[in-house]
């Protein structure tokens, strides 16, 4: 996994204050990282139109350029008065040089955005609006520089963004880039080095970025087992008895030894699920609240949850229900599933903040730490495009997410497969980064249309992984 930060000035004056790399130094590499993108996605006869702003990052945007010079075909449109010192000594740099200074956006082969770079914190002027509206209208190859315009410090996009193919960020990873709102912007994040290693740039942090090889699948490395070595995950059956039985399919699937589904609605199930009107003797984690509805009244709900010492996994109605308090002031071992909406509701049952979808969207890794501040010792897995995983002061996230899994029924899919983790003696944290990983990479590998996978197919799929 690699560090994500939410602002990078910090490291920056370090650079300056402790290992004596001037601002000339770090831009001048920045602008290489930037140079080199560029000559990757670009052939010989092919124009290139550096789109730069007033700033620092605009001063990367001519610095890049003026490397190219006469190696590429590069032109350099500036369409605001430049402001910062390294900007204007950039470009007396790019005029020496003879680069071409254009007056408007020309027709070219592949766009740089370095209008503005993560420390946005303003709306775009009409100017820069209509000048991204017109490069997200050339179908070409398009780099941003740090981060796309339009993207605020916090991942929002207030009007408009430049659609990039390639992020090229610059030194760390940064939170803006892995908001939900900025998925669909960024395209592939490089990171470019400043004149040291990513390692000597970057300090202690507590946000990372999964990478595939964090999956830890549950492969059956003894010989001599049983069923009994792998848990046994139940499934509590509500109104909505689809729900309960996709997690414990994807409960099954995903390794566990034994599955029940327990309580109302357990007619029908397939022959490698249990199925028991109480709780059964010998289990390993309860799996709650998918389609649970109204079927149970208070007293058989307290019985499913705090007649055992056994971790639960909660998802859906339950996490709007009153009871959510109790659970988590009453017992340690919670996994919480929610998507947005739900997220919202549980935070103002917990009195942690009265506020809608559109704010947790906003902001999802400042409430998503809100939350394990209050509940440190549950994890937390706010589903979305980029799935977060908090736990304490540590947050993870998921960055594969695919609109396939936008799908009623996807959700109970993970709660299943976290739950099995739990099973197989994974701590609750491992079990929700790896389930969270395999559930994106099972929707991935799942071979039908985007638009067109169903929860049956995302638990099958879970088997060839």
């Amino acid at each position: 996994m690699q560090k994500i930060f939410k602002e990078v000035n910090k490291l920056d004056k370090r650079c300056y204050e402790k290992l004596y790399l001037n601002e000339d130094i770090l831009m001048e590499q920045a602008a290489t990282a930037l140079a080199n993108e560029v000559r990757k996605n670009t052939k010989k006869d092919e124009k290139i139109l550096f789109v730069c702003g007033s700033g620092n990052n605009g001063a990367d945007g001519i610095a890049a350029a003026r490397i190219l010079a006469k190696e590429l075909h590069v032109s350099v449109y500036i369409p605001l008065t430049l402001k910062s010192k390294m900007a204007t000594l950039q470009l007396k740099r790019l005029k020496a040089v003879h680069v071409k200074i254009v007056t408007n956006i020309i027709k070219a082969d592949l766009y740089v955005d370095a209008l503005f770079g993560s420390g946005l914190v303003r709306n775009l002027s009409r100017n820069i609006f209509l000048i991204i509206e017109e490069l997200n209208s050339q179908n070409t190859k398009k780099i941003a520089c740090d981060i796309p315009t339009g993207i605020d410090h916090k991942g929002n996009i207030n009007s408009i963004c430049f659609k990039a193919d390639i992020t090229v960020t610059m030194g760390a990873l940064k939170e803006s880039l892995f908001s939900d709102n900025a998925k669909e912007y960024v395209g592939k994040i490089k990171v470019a080095n400043l004149g040291i290693s990513r390692v000597n740039y970057e300090t202690k942090e507590s946000s990372f970025l999964l990478e595939e090889f964090d999956m830890k699948l549950p492969f059956r490395e003894r010989k001599v087992v049983n069923k009994g070595d792998f848990g046994h995950v139940v499934a509590i059956s509500g109104e909505k008895k689809g729900a309960s039985r996709f997690s414990a399919m994807a409960a099954f699937n995903f390794g566990a030894g034994v599955v029940t589904v327990a309580g109302k609605n357990i007619d029908n199930m397939p022959f490698s699920i249990m199925s028991s009107k109480i709780l059964p003797k010998n289990f390993s984690v309860v799996v709650v609240g998918m389609g649970l509805g109204s079927i149970y009244k208070d007293k058989k709900i307290h019985h499913f949850l705090f007649s055992h010492a056994k971790p639960l996994v909660i998802d859906a109605d339950l996490l709007h229900n009153k009871i959510i308090k109790d659970i988590l002031n009453k017992k340690e071992d919670v996994v919480l599933t929610p998507h947005p909406k739900e997220f919202a509701m549980l935070l103002k049952i917990l009195d942690i903040a009265n506020i809608d979808t559109n704010e947790i969207q906003a902001n999802r890794f400042k409430w998503a730490r809100e939350f394990s501040k209050k509940y440190p010792k549950a994890v937390l897995v706010l589903k979305g495009a980029n799935t977060i995983i908090a736990k304490a002061d540590k947050l993870y996230v998921n960055t594969f997410g695919t609109a396939k899994l936008s799908k009623g029924g996807s959700g109970d899919v993970l709660s299943g497969m976290i739950a099995s983790l739990i099973a197989q003696n994974y701590s609750l944290l491992e079990a929700s980064l790896s389930a969270s990983l395999a559930h994106t990479k099972a929707a991935s590998k799942c071979k039908c249309s985007n638009f067109g996978m169903t929860p049956e197919d995302l638990c099958k799929s879970i088997k060839w992984l």
